[in-house]
């Protein structure tokens, strides 16, 4: 009964997306791409979103630093983030005593960087795929089962991944409050690309119609540390989603920042200006991330050189 119940509601919500989506599309009448940094629907949309904290907690938040690391595996990223959470862990929790900000060594991160073909699969779904349908994926790229929210998704070139590492009571964040403001990191990084994209009621990640998903999302959170996080299609090959159910949603398919933006010039007779690889849409969503989360984000070498060294030495030991 309960899983009908479920079903009932993600049908509702579909329903009241399919009805907001349609009547969009018809008063904005397709418009043209809109310039980045212009007035945009988010600027409205996340209008005074404070992430459920007090003006008080806002102007108290850390600083986060961010490093761009460029084309990096699955496997080497997700040891960079076992590792440096179980730092983070160690340093914060002194046995019974939690240690001040003053007495850390480490900062929060936001790491970006994109990865080689690969499929992940996440606690929901992780050890259910036969032998065979691994060995039809690894055809394509690598297979990797992780302990990150959601089911089956796919990783590869033109794609922005951002993984944040971030102590969420030193944010006054709650788990679900650090997934919207991801999820709005996302919807307003895209509006400043002119897309329209928004979360949907029942289904992870974040939608620019009721069946194509640009962006998605998984976290994992242990003692308030969090790993995993987003990611955002910019460029990437919609081929390699063919080979899965993304996400495990049946009748949903991925796109992207590109196939959005051309597929919307092509029908008002222009040709797409706006670039929209990985190299511009990664300082969008460092902005982006600062204006959702209401923190000061610097790159991380000239805020965090201690946490910079870290992370590089990390990266030396899993060659």
């Amino acid at each position: 009964m309960k899983s009908i119940v479920t079903y009932a509601k993600q049908l509702q919500s579909l329903f009241r997306y399919t009805l907001r989506y349609q009547s969009t599309l018809s008063s904005a009448n397709i418009k043209a791409p809109i310039a980045i940094g212009k007035g945009n629907f988010a600027a409205k949309k996340l209008s005074g979103c404070t992430l459920g904290r007090s003006g008080t907690q806002l102007s108290s938040l850390p600083p986060v630093g961010y490093i761009n690391l460029g084309r990096v595996s699955y496997q080497k990223a997700l040891q960079l983030q076992q590792q440096l959470c179980r730092k983070r862990i160690d340093e914060i929790y002194i046995g019974t005593q939690r240690a001040g900000r003053s007495d850390r060594r480490l900062s929060d991160v936001l790491v970006l960087l994109e990865h080689p073909p690969v499929y992940t699969n996440g606690r929901r779904n992780r050890g259910r795929l036969s032998s065979a349908e691994i060995d039809q994926l690894c055809v394509f790229g690598e297979y990797v089962e992780t302990n990150r929210g959601g089911e089956i998704t796919f990783h590869g070139p033109g794609q922005l991944v951002a993984y944040p590492i971030m102590y969420l009571k030193d944010h006054f964040l709650g788990a679900k409050c650090f997934v919207k403001g991801l999820e709005n990191t996302i919807i307003e990084t895209c509006a400043r690309f002119g897309v329209d994209a928004d979360r949907m009621d029942g289904f992870p990640g974040v939608w620019v119609s009721p069946t194509q998903k640009v962006a998605a999302l998984g976290t994992h959170v242990q003692k308030y540390v969090t790993s995993h996080g987003f990611a955002l299609n910019c460029t990437t090959d919609m081929k390699w989603f063919e080979q899965i159910i993304p996400c495990g949603l049946d009748g949903k398919t991925a796109t992207s920042l590109q196939h959005i933006l051309s597929a919307r010039t092509t029908r008002i007779g222009g040709k797409p200006k706006m670039d929209t690889s990985v190299d511009a849409v990664l300082p969008v969503v460092v902005d982006s991330f600062a204006t959702v989360f209401g923190c000061d984000v610097q790159p991380l070498a000239q805020l965090s050189p201690v946490t910079f060294a870290e992370i590089q030495n990390i990266l030396s030991a899993t060659e």
